[in-house]
C-alpha cells in the first residue's frame, strides 16, 4: 500500500475514533437542568403537547409541566433529548435559521427542572380531580 493510502487510512481511523469519543462524552455528560430563573420566566412552564410512549399513567396532555408528576417529566425530558438529537442530525432549523435542537434541549432541561423542584419539595403538582380518567358509571 502506498504511503499516501496509509496516511488516509490512518486519518480516517483517527476521525472515526474521535467521533466515537465525542459521542461517548455527550452521553456520559450530566443532562442540563433549567435554572429557577428560566423556570419562572415566560417560557419556563410549557404545555404538554404529547404523551411519551412509555408513560402508563393518566394523560397529561394540555397540562403545564408544573402540573405533572416528576416521573412523567423524566420521560418527557428523555423524549425531548431524543428529538434534539434527531433535529441536530438532520440540521433542522426554524424559519429564522436557529437550531431546532437547541429549543428541544431547553424543554428537556425545563422538564428536568420541574421534576427536581417536585422531588425537592419546592413545588407540588396539582392533583387530578378524583376519578379523572376513570369510568363515571351510568348507561
Amino acid at each position: 500500500m502506498p504511503a499516501s493510502e496509509e496516511v488516509i487510512a490512518l486519518l480516517t481511523s483517527i476521525d472515526a475514533s474521535l467521533k466515537t469519543l465525542v459521542k461517548q462524552t455527550k452521553l456520559a455528560a450530566p443532562k442540563e437542568i433549567a435554572s429557577d430563573r428560566d423556570l419562572d420566566g415566560q417560557y419556563g412552564n410549557p404545555e404538554v403537547k404529547f404523551i411519551p410512549r412509555d408513560w402508563t399513567g393518566p394523560s397529561m396532555r394540555g397540562n403545564k409541566f408544573s402540573e405533572c408528576p416528576a416521573e412523567f417529566l423524566d420521560l418527557i425530558a428523555e423524549t425531548f433529548d431524543y428529538f434534539a438529537a434527531q433535529a441536530e442530525m438532520n440540521d433542522e432549523r426554524t424559519e429564522g435559521g436557529k437550531s431546532v435542537a437547541d429549543y428541544k434541549r431547553r424543554d428537556a432541561a425545563r422538564a428536568r427542572g420541574w421534576a427536581k423542584r417536585i422531588r425537592d419539595g419546592k413545588h407540588a403538582p396539582a392533583l387530578p380531580p378524583v376519578g379523572a380518567g376513570a369510568w363515571q358509571g351510568g348507561f
